[in-house]
Formats: C-alpha cells, structure tokens, sequence
C-alpha cells in the first residue's frame, strides 16, 4: 500500500512542530511545507527533508493526500476550503476558525468532499486525560478545575487568551463531563495585550457539574493543571508532568493517596498517528469539526457578557 503523502501549511511555533513529527513517521511521504516567510519555510524544510513553499497551493498541487493547517486563526477557513476542495484530508489547529460561520463553512465542505476533518486540540491526546476520564467513570463528578496560565507569547496577534488556550480547557471539560454548557458566568480583562489577556470563566453544565478556567498571559511561568472533585474522590492532573494524583476518602477525614498510571506520550505526535489512522482506515475522529465548534462558541460567548446563557 503506498504511503500517505503529507504536508504542514504555515510552519510558525506550532506547524514546526508538525512538520518534526511527520518528518519522524517513516509510514507517511513528509513532501513539504508552506509558509509566506520563505526563510522559515527553507529552514524548518531542510532540518525535515522536504521541500519548501511559499504559496501553499504549490504545496497542494504536489498532489498531498492530508496536511496539518497551522496559519493564524483568521486563515483557517480559507486554506482549509482550498484543500479540502482538492479532496485533501485536514488536520485545522485549534480553533477551528475565528468566526461560527467559517466553522460551519469547513464542516460543510469537509462533508460534501467526503474527506476527514479532524481538530488539534490538542491537550485530547495528553495521556493525562484518558487516565482521568477513566479514573471518574461512574462517579458522581461535583465540579472540575482548571489553571492554564503563562507569559505572553509573541506569536498570538489575533485572537485573546480565551480563544487561543482557553478553548482547550472548554472542550476538555465537556468531554470530561459528557454535557454540554447550560450557564457561562465570564470575567475577562485586557491589560497588556491588545485584546483580553486574562479570564475567569465559571460555568454550570447540564448535567450540574461545575466548572472554572483560570487562564492568562500575566503569570511569568507556565501552569497547566486540572482537578476533579467526585463524591468519593479527588483527583489532580498536572498537563506539564503527565502526572496524575488521586485521592480516596477512607475514614476519620483521612485519605488513600496514590500516583495513576500515565503512559508518558508526546500529545502531539498521538494526535497526528490518530488523525493518519482516520484517513487510512476511515475511523471515526477523535476531535470532530462539531466538538471544535461548540468550544468556539462557549469561549465567544464568554467575551459577550452580556449575552451569558
């Protein structure tokens, strides 16, 4: 069976990175990237052993079967509908695009086309989260937490802090949850940053759970944490360490306290293998357009407080 032949449109901070984990998987043709800033182009191309494009509709018409889509936000709809016009098969980074109705636009064409449409969302394929997931299952879930919090990056121009890491944690709780958001109560700021910077997101899902994000780009280091409280459990997960703790209560307000198994993985590199895996074998995303659309419409709704649900 011939290989998969692949390609990364827009190779910054992120597509670099697909770019090194294609170029790693000798079960996929790695042709080339494509970025407007030919240097960057040449440079990550030649450190992957492909070709570099400055128009990525040259890249499309090496005739590629998937790429990953890595442009700012405000192009996804763009590049996604050109390649996926040609018949090719997309990985979009997260958001799925800037606007609902440029959402919809790709999930549209991704069906008409017939091809597959995965999401990076990326922190799905942290192993943190399946262990948790696991680890709750059956258990009257109370409320989850979570802390994503770090210095500026100079990359981000276009959109804030909820929509760039924000709208990670809104789709892991409602995976996590199983529901879907009934009430959002935001609190966002701008302050360094031309748009917002900072946010306290809290939530009331369909099902009761509760739920709260803290994230921001004032702390001067990177946090990246979770906690779930159950009626019988508590359990903490760092994204950074890949660990997770759990805590069973026992008697006398003490508890059982132990350290989950986590099968130590590169979230990035399980995505992509999850997404090659769809568009050879035809199964099922694991991140569909539609779970990407519902995080982007709670983190834009949590920019309009006056249109709370």
């Amino acid at each position: 069976m011939d290989r998969l032949r692949v390609g990364v449109i827009g190779v910054g901070s992120m597509g670099r990175h697909h770019a090194r984990v294609y170029s790693e998987n000798h079960s996929v043709e790695f042709v080339g990237v494509s970025d407007v800033d030919k240097a960057v182009a040449e440079a990550v191309a030649t450190k992957c052993r492909a070709r570099a494009f400055t128009d990525y509709r040259s890249l499309l018409d090496e005739g590629v079967d998937a790429v990953s889509i890595a442009v700012p936000t405000t192009f996804h709809r763009e590049v996604a509908l050109e390649a996926m016009g040609r018949g090719v098969h997309v990985l979009v980074e997260k958001p799925i695009a800037d606007t609902i109705a440029a959402g919809r636009e790709i999930i549209s064409k991704a069906k008409e086309k017939g091809v597959v449409l995965m999401v990076g969302h990326i922190e799905r394929f942290n192993p943190i989260i399946p262990v948790i997931k696991k680890s709750i299952e059956g258990q009257k879930v109370i409320s989850i937490s979570i802390t994503r919090v770090g210095p500026l990056p100079p990359r981000v121009k276009d959109v804030g802090v909820v929509v760039d890491i924000g709208v990670h944690d809104i789709d892991i709780i409602r995976h996590l949850t199983g529901s879907e958001y009934k009430s959002i109560y935001p609190l966002v700021e701008s302050n360094i940053a031309a748009k917002e910077d900072i946010a306290m997101l809290s939530f009331v899902m369909e099902n009761g759970v509760l739920a709260h994000i803290t994230t921001d780009w004032l702390t001067p280091y990177k946090v990246r944490e979770i906690s779930v409280s159950t009626k019988e459990k508590f359990i903490r997960g760092n994204f950074i360490t890949q660990k997770v703790t759990e805590y069973s209560s026992w008697k006398d307000s003490s508890y059982i306290v132990k350290d989950l198994f986590v099968p130590f993985g590169e979230p990035l590199a399980l995505e992509i293998r999850s997404f090659l895996n769809s568009v050879a074998t035809g199964a099922p995303v694991q991140v569909t357009g539609e779970d990407s659309l519902k995080a982007l419409e709670i983190a834009l709704a949590c920019l309009k407080p006056s249109k709370q649900k």
